[in-house]
Protein backbone atom coordinates (compact mmCIF):
# COMPACT_ATOMS: atom_id res chain seq x y z
CA UNK A 1 0.00 0.00 0.00
CA UNK A 2 1.16 3.66 -0.44
CA UNK A 3 1.99 5.95 1.69
CA UNK A 4 -0.48 8.19 0.35
CA UNK A 5 -3.08 5.93 0.41
CA UNK A 6 -2.19 5.09 4.16
CA UNK A 7 -2.33 8.07 5.24
CA UNK A 8 -5.20 9.38 3.68
CA UNK A 9 -7.10 6.39 5.55
CA UNK A 10 -5.95 7.13 8.80
CA UNK A 11 -6.87 10.75 8.21
CA UNK A 12 -10.72 9.16 7.19
CA UNK A 13 -10.09 6.84 10.22
CA UNK A 14 -9.69 9.85 12.64
CA UNK A 15 -12.71 12.11 10.88
CA UNK A 16 -14.70 9.06 11.54
CA UNK A 17 -13.94 8.48 14.76
CA UNK A 18 -13.89 12.05 15.59
CA UNK A 19 -17.75 12.47 15.26
CA UNK A 20 -19.65 12.99 18.71
CA UNK A 21 -22.06 10.63 18.03
CA UNK A 22 -21.71 6.82 19.06
CA UNK A 23 -24.54 6.09 16.11
CA UNK A 24 -23.29 8.69 13.80
CA UNK A 25 -20.04 7.06 13.78
CA UNK A 26 -21.20 3.71 13.09
CA UNK A 27 -23.09 5.00 10.29
CA UNK A 28 -20.38 6.62 8.82
CA UNK A 29 -18.03 3.92 9.01
CA UNK A 30 -21.06 1.21 7.40
CA UNK A 31 -20.64 4.19 4.85
CA UNK A 32 -17.48 4.29 4.45
CA UNK A 33 -16.80 0.32 4.02
CA UNK A 34 -19.76 -0.14 1.27
CA UNK A 35 -17.89 2.90 -0.64
CA UNK A 36 -14.75 1.06 0.05
CA UNK A 37 -16.17 -2.11 -1.62
CA UNK A 38 -17.31 -0.32 -4.68
CA UNK A 39 -13.23 0.93 -5.47
CA UNK A 40 -11.61 -2.42 -4.25
CA UNK A 41 -13.51 -4.11 -7.17
CA UNK A 42 -11.22 -2.10 -9.42
CA UNK A 43 -8.52 -4.04 -7.74
CA UNK A 44 -9.82 -7.64 -8.01
CA UNK A 45 -10.58 -6.49 -11.93
CA UNK A 46 -6.61 -6.05 -11.92
CA UNK A 47 -6.05 -9.12 -10.22
CA UNK A 48 -8.68 -10.95 -12.92
CA UNK A 49 -6.97 -9.83 -15.75
CA UNK A 50 -3.36 -10.92 -14.52
CA UNK A 51 -4.12 -14.23 -14.14
CA UNK A 52 -5.95 -14.39 -17.37
CA UNK A 53 -2.39 -13.22 -18.68
CA UNK A 54 -0.84 -15.96 -16.98
CA UNK A 55 -3.28 -18.76 -17.98
CA UNK A 56 -2.86 -17.50 -21.33
CA UNK A 57 0.59 -17.96 -21.64
CA UNK A 58 0.21 -21.59 -20.22
CA UNK A 59 0.53 -21.62 -16.71
CA UNK A 60 -0.97 -24.05 -14.52
CA UNK A 61 -3.29 -23.48 -11.77
CA UNK A 62 -0.55 -25.11 -9.25
CA UNK A 63 2.20 -22.60 -10.73
CA UNK A 64 -0.36 -19.34 -10.48
CA UNK A 65 -0.92 -20.91 -6.84
CA UNK A 66 2.92 -21.21 -5.97
CA UNK A 67 4.03 -17.64 -7.79
CA UNK A 68 1.14 -15.67 -5.98
CA UNK A 69 0.70 -17.16 -2.79
CA UNK A 70 -3.02 -18.31 -3.78
CA UNK A 71 -4.28 -21.58 -3.20
CA UNK A 72 -4.95 -23.84 -5.67
CA UNK A 73 -8.97 -23.78 -5.26
CA UNK A 74 -9.06 -19.73 -5.35
CA UNK A 75 -7.02 -19.98 -8.66
CA UNK A 76 -9.42 -22.00 -10.01
CA UNK A 77 -11.82 -19.87 -8.69
CA UNK A 78 -10.34 -16.40 -10.34
CA UNK A 79 -10.44 -18.30 -13.29
CA UNK A 80 -13.75 -19.39 -13.59
CA UNK A 81 -14.36 -15.44 -13.01
CA UNK A 82 -12.51 -14.31 -15.82
CA UNK A 83 -14.66 -16.75 -18.34
CA UNK A 84 -11.80 -18.63 -19.45
CA UNK A 85 -12.73 -22.19 -17.67
CA UNK A 86 -9.96 -24.44 -17.31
Amino acid sequence: MSAELEAALLKESRALGGLVEAVDRIKAVNDFFAQLDLELEQFADVRLEAVRELRAQGWSYDRIAAATSLSKARVAQLVKETGRGA
